[in-house]
C-alpha cells in the first residue's frame, strides 16, 4: 500500500512540475507565482572563417584599359564584424595599375557569405606583361568580443599587345645618294615612333665626329622634338661636312636618343648613323654587286620537320654595267635546312643594271632541330661584263620552332544534375607536341552559372599532363550547352584556340521520400497544435485524479478494515 502512495506522489509532483511547460507549449502564460523550471541551453555564435579569393582565381587585364578589380572573399562561419579590407603595399607606385589611394581600403560594418572587393584601376600602356602578386589582409572582430585576421597573395595577369615605347632611325637622306669630300650639306635622320604609344620631350645628340673625318658645319650637335604620336615620321636635320682628303666609304657617327612616355617613364637608346662619302676619283659605282635584296617564308617561323618555301630575290645594285653566271650556294649552320626536289645551288645566266631576280627554293628543317634562330648563308659568285670574278656573302635568319600540340580528352560532366545543386565537370590535357605550350588559361562558357572557371596554368612542358575541374549550377530542366576554352602560345607568343562542348542533361529534382501518413497543413497561428497539446495535458491531468481518487478510496477502505479487526 505503501508503495502505491509514494507512486501516486511521484505522478503528482511530475503533473506540477510539467503543467508550465504545456501551458507554454500551447500559448498560455503561467501565473505569477508559479516557479518555471526549463533548462534552454545557451547559443554561441561561431568564429569568422575568411577565404580570400578561393582557388584559381585569377584575373586578366589588357595593357592600357581602365578595368575594375573584383576580389572574392568567403565567409563560411559566423558574423564578421568592423571587417578592414585592404591591398597591403609600401608604394602604390609598384602596383601594376593606378588606383586612388583611399581605394585600397575597404571597410564593412557586418558580413557573412559571399562580398566582392572591387575597386576601379587603370592599366598603363607601358606596364609589361606577366602575373602580378597582390597582398591582400582581412581584419575583423567576431561577435564573442575577439577578433581575427586572415591573408593571402592573389596574382593579378597582365597582358601586353602593345608595342613598347622606341624611336627607330630608318636611314639617312642627303641632297645626293653621298656626302662628298671637302663639301657640307643638311643630312636628315628620318626618325620613327615605332610603338603604340606618344612620346614625349625627344632629345637627339649626334656625336663621334673628327676634325679630318666628318664634322658638324655652323650646327649644334644637340636636336629636341616635343612628341611624337604613336606610328609617326619625323626627320630631323643635321648640317655635315666632309673632310677634303676622306676616302669613299662609309663612317659611322653615335646617336644618343632620350625620350619620356606619357607616364613620364624616361628611355635612353643609343644608335649608329652611317654616313656613305664620296672620295675624290671614286670609281665604286662602276663596280657591280649582287645583294640579296630580300628573302619570303610566306609565315614568321619555320616548323621543325616541315618543309617550306624560301623565295630569295637578288639585285645588281650597278645603274651601268650587266653581272654575268652568277651562282648562289646556299648552306647552313649544322647542315640543319636539305634542299627538297633541288640541290642547295642557284644559277642565273644574266642580271640586268639595276635588274632583280627571284627564285624559290624549297627546304627541308631537321625534325630534331631545337627552338632557336637560324642562320642560312648564301655565297653569291659573278662576274661582270669584262669577264672579272666577283663574290658576295649574304645571310638570312630563320626562326625554328618545334610542334605545338595540345591534346584533351572530352569533357567528363556528371550523369544527373538538378536545377539549383552545384556540380563538376573536369578535363584532362596533355602538351604531345616537342616543344613548351606558354600562357595556357582555360575557361568554361555555357547557358548556366559558373563558379571557379577560370584556370591558368602558365607553361605546360612537353610531355607534361594537367587537370582542370570548373563547378557549375543550372538553373533550369533541359539539356544545357557549354564549352570549356583553351587558349595558349608557341614560343613565338603566336596564340592557338582549342574549344570542347558538352552538354548537360538537368532533370527536376527527386520528392523527398515519405515516412508516414502527412500531417494536416498547420495554420499560420498553429491552433491546431496547440489543441493538440493542450488535449494531451488535460488527458493527463484527467488520468492523475482518477489515479489519486482510486489510491484515497482503496486507504479508505482499509482503514475501515483495519477499525472493523480491532
Amino acid at each position: 500500500m505503501k508503495k502505491k502512495v509514494i507512486m501516486a506522489f511521484i505522478l503528482i509532483c511530475l503533473i506540477c512540475w510539467s503543467s508550465p511547460v504545456l501551458l507554454l507549449a500551447a500559448g498560455e502564460s503561467t501565473p505569477d507565482d508559479l516557479p518555471v523550471n526549463i533548462w534552454v541551453p545557451e547559443y554561441t555564435e561561431p568564429e569568422p572563417v575568411i577565404v580570400i579569393a578561393a582557388d584559381r582565381w585569377l584575373p586578366e587585364f589588357e595593357a592600357g584599359t581602365d578595368q575594375v578589380l573584383n576580389i572574392p572573399i568567403k565567409n563560411v562561419g559566423g558574423r564578421a564584424l568592423n571587417t578592414v579590407i585592404s591591398i597591403n603595399v609600401g608604394d602604390p607606385k609598384t602596383l601594376p595599375f593606378q588606383a586612388d589611394k583611399m581605394s585600397l581600403t575597404r571597410y564593412i560594418s557586418s558580413f557573412t557569405g559571399d562580398i566582392v572587393y572591387s575597386i576601379p584601376i587603370t592599366i598603363p600602356a607601358n606596364t609589361a606583361a606577366g602575373l602580378y602578386p597582390l597582398p591582400i589582409s582581412v581584419t575583423y572582430q567576431s561577435a564573442s568580443g575577439g577578433g581575427g585576421s586572415a591573408s593571402t597573395t592573389v596574382y593579378i595577369k597582365i597582358n601586353n599587345n602593345l608595342r613598347q615605347p622606341q624611336l627607330k632611325l630608318l636611314g639617312i637622306q642627303t641632297e645626293n645618294d653621298k656626302l662628298k669630300a671637302g663639301s657640307s650639306q643638311v643630312v636628315k635622320l628620318n626618325l620613327k615612333n615605332d610603338s603604340d604609344i606618344p612620346i614625349n620631350s625627344i632629345n637627339l645628340r649626334l656625336s663621334g665626329f673628327s676634325s679630318n673625318g666628318i664634322n658638324l658645319d655652323n650646327c649644334p650637335d644637340t636636336q629636341f622634338v616635343t612628341s611624337m604620336e604613336a606610328g609617326e615620321l619625323r626627320p630631323v636635320e643635321f648640317r655635315l661636312q666632309a673632310g677634303s682628303k676622306m676616302e669613299s666609304g662609309t663612317y659611322p657617327l653615335d646617336l644618343a636618343i632620350e625620350f619620356e612616355d606619357q607616364y613620364n617613364h624616361k628611355y635612353t637608346q643609343e644608335q649608329k648613323v652611317y654616313v656613305p662619302v664620296s672620295g675624290k676619283g671614286d670609281t665604286s659605282e662602276l663596280v657591280p654587286r649582287v645583294l640579296l635584296e630580300n628573302y619570303y617564308l610566306g609565315r614568321d617561323y619555320v616548323q621543325a620537320g616541315q618543309t617550306f618555301p624560301l623565295t630569295l630575290l637578288f639585285r645588281n645594285t650597278s645603274k651601268i654595267s650587266p653581272v654575268r653566271n652568277i651562282k648562289v650556294s646556299l648552306s647552313s649552320e649544322g647542315n640543319i635546312f636539305s634542299p627538297v626536289g633541288s640541290s642547295n645551288s642557284l644559277y642565273f645566266a644574266e642580271i640586268a643594271p639595276e635588274g632583280i631576280v627571284e627564285h624559290t627554293i624549297h627546304l627541308h628543317p631537321q625534325a630534331t632541330a631545337e627552338h632557336k634562330v637560324y642562320t642560312l648563308t648564301a655565297h653569291i659568285n659573278y662576274q661582270d661584263e669584262d669577264g672579272n670574278k666577283l663574290e658576295e656573302q649574304e645571310t638570312i635568319s630563320l626562326p625554328v620552332v618545334k610542334e605545338v600540340k595540345l591534346v584533351t580528352s572530352d569533357v567528363v560532366v556528371p550523369m544527373e544534375a538538378y536545377p539549383g545543386s552545384p556540380t563538376s565537370i573536369t578535363l584532362d590535357l596533355f602538351n604531345t607536341g616537342r616543344s613548351p605550350i606558354r600562357n595556357l588559361m582555360i575557361t568554361t562558357e555555357g547557358d548556366f552559372e559558373i563558379q571557379n572557371g577560370t584556370l591558368f596554368i602558365g607553361t605546360l612542358e612537353a610531355g607534361r599532363d594537367d587537370y582542370y575541374d570548373a563547378t557549375i549550377i543550372p538553373q533550369q530542366e533541359g539539356e544545357l550547352s557549354g564549352k570549356v576554352i583553351l587558349t595558349y602560345e608557341d614560343e613565338l607568343g603566336n596564340p592557338y584556340q582549342l574549344e570542347k562542348s558538352f552538354t548537360l542533361n538537368v532533370m527536376a529534382a527527386p520528392a523527398p521520400p515519405s515516412f508516414g501518413p502527412e500531417m494536416p497543413m498547420e495554420e499560420s497561428n498553429q491552433k491546431p497544435l496547440k489543441k493538440w497539446l493542450i488535449a494531451a495535458g488535460a488527458f493527463v491531468v484527467l488520468a492523475a485524479v482518477v489515479i489519486v481518487i482510486i489510491v484515497r478510496r482503496r486507504h479508505r477502505r482499509r482503514m475501515k478494515e483495519v477499525e472493523l479487526d480491532e
